[in-house]
């Protein structure tokens, strides 16, 4: 046996390591091949095979949160798990081998085997990325997510679309999520990609026509129209924004920067630089709003306007003097260099139905 060459352990484990199960369990068959086991060099292959399936199993569900780290965890468990077992196995006759000055298997031999296993993984995944409905379009990333567009899109424009889905956090770091944005001449055409079982599922369409509509707030270079494909890429269905008004805002909630009594209910729509100068307006005016006390306040965009809406008892709307505060207030706020006039509300939110009054 002496003129055979067997791999150590340490090459087995690094084949684990860095190749695949299927490349450790490759260098154990010819190991055992050389002990004159063929049999169990064959089940060895085999258990690889089946070792490597169940890796990559496991590696497709994982979140993606943690698929960075698993990178290097699991092929270091791998060798981990894999030590013992060869020790046991063919430790003794590994030992015996080269106590007997027998030798070693080449590392040129291990080396060609990773790139072989390396290219048998990758060749696919590239045939696959060739065949794939995206490769026609460029992709610009956002952490986790991706936006695929077309040669005649303008970059900044998929920029301002991706920190705008970020704002939103339709994209955001727990999850891989991929749209399609592509510039037809005339408008730009939006796909959100969903299982095409979804399409025609109400509750799915309703819940995103809100992202839809927070788009026509900004102002893009071309008219925007809506659509959700699937993600084959092969059938397409066009959203309507029917019922406009009824469709839901997409609103954040959150306390004032200087005064966490004050809290701002807004349109994610609205310039940060318009959110800044609204709180600065309202810290201003604390003999209006004492500091001390909790305050709500909404501040919502449409066809021109802004709206402010305070939250105020239904019982102490006929008071005059609140009234009349009301609207120095509603003054102050038109000459203090918005973007937008204001309309001024106050509303009460003690029932199921919001009730409302414009201080005109």
């Amino acid at each position: 046996m002496n003129n055979k060459k067997v791999f150590n352990v340490n090459q087995i484990e690094a084949a684990c390591v860095i190749g695949s199960p299927i490349l450790a369990g490759i260098l154990i068959a010819l190991n055992y091949k050389s002990f004159e086991e063929r049999q169990k060099g064959i089940a060895w292959i085999i258990i690889g095979i089946l070792w490597t399936a169940v890796i990559v199993g496991i590696a497709m569900i994982i979140p993606e949160n943690l698929a960075k780290s698993s990178k290097m965890f699991i092929p270091i468990l791998n060798g981990v798990i894999l030590y013992p077992i060869i020790n046991k196995l063919q430790g003794d006759q590994i030992k015996a081998h080269f106590d007997n000055n027998g030798e070693k298997g080449s590392n040129w031999v291990l080396a060609g085997l990773i790139v072989f296993i390396a290219a048998l993984f990758v060749l696919p995944l590239i045939i696959l990325d060739r065949m794939s409905p995206v490769s026609q379009y460029s992709r610009q990333s956002f952490d986790l997510n991706g936006i695929y567009y077309n040669s005649e899109m303008n970059v900044d424009e998929v920029d301002k679309l991706g920190g705008i889905l970020q704002r939103i956090d339709y994209f955001n770091n727990e999850s891989s999520i991929e749209v399609i944005f592509l510039d037809n001449d005339s408008t730009y055409e939006f796909k959100l990609i969903i299982e095409k079982s979804y399409f025609n599922d109400t509750i799915t369409i309703n819940d995103i026509k809100p992202i839809f509509k927070h788009l026509n707030f900004y102002d893009f270079k071309k008219p925007l129209t809506f659509k959700i494909t699937d993600p084959l890429l092969e059938s397409n269905k066009v959203v309507e924004l029917e019922n406009y008004d009824n469709i839901l805002r997409l609103q954040e909630y959150k306390p004032f920067d200087k005064n966490p009594n004050f809290i701002l209910i807004y349109d994610l729509g609205i310039d940060k630089v318009e959110i800044d100068k609204f709180q600065e307006f309202i810290l201003k005016i604390n003999d209006v709003f004492n500091p001390q006390y909790r305050f709500d306040f909404m501040f919502t965009y449409e066809d021109g306007n802004y709206f402010l809406r305070l939250f105020v008892p239904k019982q102490s709307w006929s008071d005059r003097i609140l009234i009349a505060e009301l609207k120095q207030l509603k003054v102050k706020l038109n000459v203090f260099r918005f973007k937008y006039p204001f309309r001024l509300f106050i509303a009460d939110s003690s029932s199921l139905d919001i009730n409302e009054l414009e201080i005109k």
